[in-house]
């Protein structure tokens, strides 16, 4: 007996042959929307809804309206059984002082926990009548049998509110963490960058944690996914690092400088190898969006620049040196900026028939100086003007002072200035000459 194969084109096609019998089952006859109308009815319940919509935007006014009546009474109250106690009333809005402007400037309600648990529920609400209205759409989508079956309609409404309020609560963990970075930042503003860093790798592990959840609520074997990574690894991963095996070590190097505090963006650094200059681009952190938890939840993205890989040092002859992360993280170096002191040495050369004038006159040096430079340091700290030798044709003479400022800056080279004229004026006073070669200055920083 002979059977004959009949074959369907159509099973094994994505589009060809279906689009018009998709855009076929949109158009509905009157008997299909109405029965859409009517199930679609029958879901909504509008105690519901009025309860949805009042939390969501009627709860903050009204928590409010009701708290900022209470309030008075209840500082009132306090103020009363403080008086009781023998102490005074010091209001918790005052009395941390390291609060931002505006925070003073808002309302006590604006600055309460009871506002911020009425955000919370109302932005619980409105996601939920976000997932109300997919309840509606499948519905309507599975009455007019458009796609799927009943029970996977379920699932798509069901992954979709875990989706939902997963990103929602996600968003709220990155904001309580930048609040927390916010106070962070205020109390130690030294810390800038690596505050920063440790700001962007919270929030691309939060990232990351929603985008693993999300495929995980999409049926995705995330399971296997990283076993099948690590199996890669295995093999290809050798080829992958040899290659990258620069970059990685650019961007750990980077990581490292950046947690250790050495030097940031703005600072005068002193290398081993004898760079110096100011840190003209040292952001090593990452970059990281939570768009996605923006647009469910209306927040501003977070957004950062990167540079992992390499560090640009102004140089002092204007020159940009751009050096790889990897050949700094090793060196040694000095953070002029973090300096509070600086050295300035000075060898004057006299004749030798001005020999025995020389202590009297460096004794004037010394008061001409400190007369001069406000920030010269005379307690703790050497400040010198000795005799310090005889060469064949002259004396020298050394000067050799401390000063309460950093070594760079039009603030330094003034008091350098400074200390220069005071000492001129001083050994003119005394009617000396130098020798015959002038003097020289050797600075030591």
């Amino acid at each position: 007996m002979d059977y004959i194969f009949q074959y369907n084109p159509l099973r094994s096609t994505t589009l060809a042959g279906k689009i018009l019998p998709l855009l076929s089952s949109l158009f509905l006859s009157t008997d299909e929307i109405q029965s859409v109308i009517k199930n679609v009815s029958s879901a909504i319940q509008v105690l519901d809804l009025l309860i949805l919509i009042s939390t969501g935007w009627l709860l903050v006014p009204a928590v409010g309206i009701v708290y900022n009546f209470v309030y008075p009474f209840i500082q009132e109250e306090k103020e009363r059984v403080l008086k009781r106690m023998g102490t005074t009333f010091a209001s918790a809005d005052d009395s941390d002082d390291e609060e931002d402007d505006d925070q003073h400037q808002l309302s006590p309600y604006e600055r309460s926990y009871m506002k911020l648990i009425a955000q919370m529920l109302s932005q619980v609400a409105r996601l939920s009548l976000l997932v109300y209205a997919c309840d509606c759409f499948v519905v309507a989508f599975q009455t007019m049998d458009i796609g799927l079956d009943s029970t996977q309609w379920t699932k798509v409404t069901h992954v979709f509110a875990k989706i939902v309020y997963t990103s929602w609560f996600a968003s709220l963990v990155q904001n309580f963490k930048s609040y927390f970075i916010r106070r962070a930042l205020s109390r130690a503003p030294k810390n800038c960058d690596k505050i920063k860093l440790i700001n962007q790798i919270c929030d691309v592990s939060i990232l990351a944690l929603l985008l693993i959840k999300i495929l995980k609520y999409l049926s995705v074997d995330t399971d296997y996914a990283v076993t099948s990574l690590f199996a890669v690894g295995t093999t290809g991963g050798l080829i992958i690092s040899l290659a990258s095996q620069e970059v990685a070590k650019n961007v750990m190097s980077g990581i490292e400088m950046a947690s250790s505090n050495r030097f940031y963006t703005g600072d005068h650094v002193h290398f081993g190898d004898g760079t110096k200059g100011e840190v003209s681009l040292a952001r090593w952190v990452f970059v990281s969006a939570l768009s996605v938890l923006d647009y469910l939840t209306c927040a501003s993205s977070c957004l950062s620049a990167c540079s992992l890989v390499r560090t640009k040092i102004l140089q002092y002859d204007m020159s940009v040196l751009d050096i790889a992360n990897s050949n700094l993280s090793g060196q040694r170096v000095i953070n002029m900026s973090r300096v509070g002191h600086s050295k300035i040495t000075t060898t004057l050369r006299f004749k030798y028939q001005d020999v025995q004038k020389l202590p009297d006159a460096l004794d004037k040096v010394k008061a001409e100086i400190e007369k001069s430079c406000p920030t010269l340091i005379t307690k703790g700290k050497p400040f010198r003007a000795k005799i310090t030798s005889f060469e064949r044709d002259h004396v020298e003479a050394t000067v050799d002072c401390r000063f309460e400022l950093p070594p760079f800056g039009d603030e330094f080279w003034g008091t350098r200035q400074n200390m220069f004229l005071a000492i001129d004026r001083a050994v003119t006073s005394c009617g000396l000459e130098y020798a015959k070669s002038g003097y020289f200055l050797k600075e030591e920083k």
